[in-house]
């Protein structure tokens, strides 16, 4: 069967059932190749995810990110400290590149799902609600720094292949409660884009789906999902980051 067939084979499977769905990778199954071309973003939910209107920055990505030691800054909005602000058991994505440690609360990551740091290097901090999914990459397009911000619009990758970046480790789980099922959830998910291009990135797919990008892969970095007491007592020198407005946004 060539590789057109193929994917249109998975991309049947992939569409089948819609919002809801929990991922199930059951062996090796291959991801498309760059040269799968736009094909790729017609085999997902919505077929015409390219032709879609962006709707850029209704979340607003962070793009200029405050850290501090802790969260004790009494500009803290509110909104999270009615919640408990940052206790030692909220989640928290971390990273840890050229000596700097930095934890990602998952309560920013939940509000604005982008953040465009640079630790180490360009760095990109993703995190989609809906699927429960994370992603920690390198901001860069054509070896070049760039901005990524939240399109507007929610795109389901093929089963298969979303299945496929979880196993490889491309992206993770993460939720408070996640209770019985520990596992990303293949709904609609977060695509981006690029400021440089304005390619669609799906972050399930952990590529360019549409634009002058489409089939790029990102490339991923390391990273940990902890409990904020367990990432401090790891890394007793970590930086935090600090949300909104404290952090600037697109």
């Amino acid at each position: 069967m060539n590789r057109r067939r193929l994917l249109a084979a998975v991309g049947t499977l992939g569409t089948a059932s819609l919002a809801g769905c929990t991922l199930g990778y059951t062996g090796p199954t291959p991801r498309p190749d760059a040269d799968a071309g736009e094909d790729f973003a017609e085999l997902g939910f919505p077929s015409t995810i390219c032709e879609e209107e962006l709707r850029p920055n209704l979340i607003p990505a962070i793009d200029d990110p405050v850290f501090a030691a802790d969260w004790s800054d009494p500009r803290i909005p509110e909104r999270f400290r009615r919640t408990g602000g940052l206790t030692d058991d909220r989640q928290v994505v971390g990273i840890e590149r050229g000596g700097v440690a930095r934890a990602y609360p998952l309560a920013i990551l939940r509000r604005n799902e982008v953040v465009n740091d640079t630790v180490g290097g360009p760095l990109l901090v993703t995190y989609c609600p809906l699927c429960r999914s994370g992603l920690v990459a390198r901001r860069e397009v054509d070896s070049e720094p760039t901005t990524f911000g939240v399109s507007g619009l929610l795109w389901k990758p093929p089963d298969a292949y979303a299945a496929a970046s979880e196993a490889d480790g491309d992206v993770f789980v993460a939720g408070e409660g996640l209770g019985e099922d520990p596992s990303i959830r293949n709904t609609g998910n977060l695509v981006l884009y690029d400021v440089a291009t304005e390619s669609r990135w799906s972050q399930l797919a952990a590529r360019a789906i549409c634009g002058p990008k489409t089939g790029t892969d990102f490339e991923i970095l390391p990273s940990t999902v902890a409990t904020w007491g367990e990432w401090k007592a790891e890394y007793p020198d970590t930086e935090v980051l600090l949300p909104p407005p404290i952090s600037g946004t697109l």
